[in-house]
């Protein structure tokens, strides 16, 4: 208890002159309350039994006049307590929503999204409910209480003795039960959190749910959770109502105490009737505010735990902000050096090992790699996003540590793989990343992003606004802004992750000729895994299992024959048509698939005509575990997930890997009639080239020289 008041005047430090005006009002309001029961003994004793009406009206006259400043004051104070309450609660919102744009991307990684919205959404109002409690019940109850006590002394101490140990039994109950309360009403506050999350999360999984007709199990599970939620709701609710019972007990065992022993001191003449009716008015007026006080009990338990999370939040290490060095990066464009770093997350899973490269400022480099090998990761470090372990990276020769973050970033702009649309307009989102860009900079922006004019299409135009997380625009559109937020700032480091994954080939053809303009007089840095867009880049760094694998051009990679070449021999012999909906596979890329390898080329050339093309948009499901197979999948361009059922996790399932271009999967399908062993979800948009079993039996009834030879090779696949 003692802490959370603590807390609460530490809150209300920055307020001195509000608070004073307010603890004046409350006093004199209390003062009426506490000792207007004293005027039954002056109005028995002095004007009733004698029969003094003059006295009786000047008594009244007094009690009227108070009262009228009473409740003037009461007024004023609750004015004063309501401009406090918002002006804390507006204090620790923004200390609280400043703080989370100083945390680290890792604590988000962590938290999940319940938690952060519970500190809004829970926590502060539990502070408000305490504040607003303690300054009007507690203080006045307390008052009363205090003035009570001294006053009921001075009409029969002995009775007043007799009440003190009655209240102090009634503090009993709660202060025992006070730590067990405080660990319900923690895990009550932890499961309403996740319940929170789960929401959320199915708030922005609405496509996939109703894409997978996963509405029964979503239910199911949610059910599952609710019943965990209930429980510690029953215990939050039983451990309340027991906090409020048992002073309750008490305070009518005291009551019933002290009507017996008044009535006999009155009885004996011990004291006079008044003295006995005024006791009675003070010792009920002090018995409620007791009570009030113990009722108020829970509230200071919801309190503590609130403050000690929104604690822990505001006392989280920050981001690190980097030293105060700027002028290296104000003389001339950065160049960057990565010597020997690593780095590993959290679950102490080496994400990079021993990286050292070099990137000159005006070039363009590229990382590639398998999904999991690094390169993202690599990315984000050369963002700012982590702190390596061990090496560093340097800016013009300045250790990273030592640049001033802010100045950096200044300087840089980024394309993210999935792009965020505030709310706002489609000028604000754009304008982001220049505020002071005027409509004429913003068009041609926009224009060279090839997004002007879909815009200009729309109704409202640029002022057009958007929805939740640009809910109301395709993928690709929202990449198209996303990259005219970048092209905007002009930066001199031009940031690019998978920039064009969720654009049509016309787009993304068009979208490449304006990033290969762009990288002129600048720094590039782009993750691909669509290896046809970066063979004119100066430097291919190719990641594996977080090691630098092979660095070089790409005709160097080539020559090298190493991991690279396998990379781009996967996605070569592939082609789209420029409206990205129809795909080919040659003779030759045919003939790297495992159960084709070997296979004679003119009927490795029919087979390439019995492939169909299939479009799938993003979080689209393209196979689902437990259907039967009929078809194998060959990724032409996109990028998919492969997931099991996994009802032991809180996902509901385990990611098994995600495949590219020139990826394929469902090969056991043109051979059995089996039951997929997974699910396949379309992460970008994805042609993909597929071959139906019935088909292949077709071909291989004719070639039956390689029919033994496919199904072998299968079948060894799956062992």
């Amino acid at each position: 208890m003692l802490k959370v008041v603590k807390n609460l005047l530490r809150y209300l430090q920055p307020y001195k002159l509000l608070i004073a005006l307010f603890f004046l009002t409350m006093l004199l309001n209390l003062a009426f309350i506490s000792l207007a029961p004293l005027s039954f003994q002056i109005l028995i004793d002095k004007a009733i039994e004698p029969h003094d009406s003059a006295y009786f009206f000047m008594v009244m006259k007094v009690l009227g006049i108070s009262g009228v400043i009473c409740v003037g004051c009461g007024i004023v104070s609750d004015y004063v307590l309501a401009r406090l309450n918002a002006r804390v609660q507006a204090d620790l919102r923004r200390k609280m929503f400043t703080q989370m744009q100083h945390l680290p991307i890792s604590y988000f990684q962590k938290a999940r999204s319940g938690d952060l919205l519970s500190y809004f959404s829970t926590d502060l109002p539990s502070i408000e409910n305490a504040m607003t409690a303690i300054l009007t019940i507690g203080i006045q109850s307390f008052s009363v209480v205090l003035i009570s006590t001294l006053v009921l002394f001075y009409l029969q101490w002995s009775m007043a003795l007799l009440i003190l140990i009655g209240a102090a039994l009634i503090f009993v109950g709660p202060y025992l039960l006070g730590r067990r309360a405080q660990s319900v009403n923690t895990a009550y506050r932890e499961k309403m959190a996740a319940m929170l999350g789960v929401v959320q999360e199915n708030i922005k999984a609405q496509k996939v749910i109703k894409g997978f007709n996963l509405q029964t199990d979503v239910i199911e599970s949610f059910t599952a959770r609710l019943k965990v939620f209930s429980v510690a709701n029953y215990s939050k609710n039983l451990m309340s109502a027991q906090l409020e019972r048992i002073p309750m007990i008490s305070l009518l065992f005291i009551n019933f105490t002290i009507i017996g022993f008044g009535s006999y001191l009155a009885l004996e003449a011990y004291i006079t009737v008044g003295a006995l009716v005024a006791f009675f008015t003070m010792y009920t007026s002090m018995g409620n505010s007791v009570f009030n006080l113990t009722y108020i009990l829970p509230v200071f338990t919801d309190a503590l735990i609130s403050m000690e999370r929104i604690d822990q939040l505001l006392s989280h290490p920050r981001e690190a902000q980097g030293g105060t060095d700027s002028a290296r990066l104000e003389e001339r464009r950065p160049d960057i050096e990565v010597d020997r770093l690593s780095f590993a997350y959290d679950d102490k899973r080496q994400a990079l090992q021993q990286i050292s490269m070099s990137i000159p400022a005006g070039t363009t480099a590229a990382f590639v790699g398998s999904s999991g090998s690094g390169k993202s990761t690599m990315m984000q470090m050369l963002l700012g996003f982590y702190e390596p372990d061990e090496g560093e990276m340097r800016i013009n020769g300045t250790p990273f540590q030592d640049v001033d973050r802010k100045v950096f970033r200044e300087q840089i702009g980024v394309v993210f793989q999935e792009n965020f649309l505030f709310q706002g307009t489609l000028l604000d989102n754009i304008r982001v990343s220049k505020p002071d860009a005027s409509l004429d900079e913003v068009i041609e922006a926009a224009k060279k992003a090839e997004i002007h004019e879909h815009i200009a299409s729309l109704p409202d135009g640029y002022e057009t606004v958007v929805y939740d997380e640009g809910n109301n625009f395709s993928g690709g559109q929202r990449q198209r802004l996303a990259i005219a937020r970048a092209i905007l700032r002009d930066p001199s480091i031009l940031f690019l992750d998978e920039a064009t994954s969720a654009l049509d080939p016309i787009a993304e053809a068009a979208i490449n000729q304006t990033f290969a303009e762009l990288s002129r007089n600048r720094t590039v840095i782009t993750v691909t895994h669509r290896l046809s867009s970066i063979k004119d880049v100066d430097h291919i760094f190719v990641f594996d299992q977080g090691k630098l694998a092979e660095s070089g051009s790409h005709q160097q990679l080539l020559d090298m024959g190493g991991l690279y070449q396998k990379l781009w021999e996967k996605q070569s012999g592939l082609s789209i048509s420029s409206g990205g909906q129809e795909a080919t596979i040659d003779e030759e890329r045919l003939s790297l698939l495992p159960f084709f390898r070997g296979v004679d080329r003119d009927v490795l050339k029919d087979i390439t005509h019995l492939f169909n093309t299939e479009t799938v948009s993003a979080g689209q499901p393209i196979i689902q575990e437990g259907d039967v197979g009929e078809k194998f999948y060959l990724i032409a361009r996109g990028r998919v997930e492969v997931t099991r059922k996994a009802p032991d996790t809180e996902a509901g399932f385990t990611r098994l890997a995600v495949l590219e271009d020139g990826d394929h999967f469902g090969e056991i399908a043109l051979l059995e009639h089996a039951p997929r062993n997974a699910t396949v979800t379309a992460l970008t948009p994805c042609v993909l080239l597929t071959l139906q079993r019935k088909v292949l039996h077709y071909l291989l009834a004719k070639h039956p020289e390689i029919d033994a030879h496919v199904r072998q090779t299968i079948k060894e696949r799956r062992n």
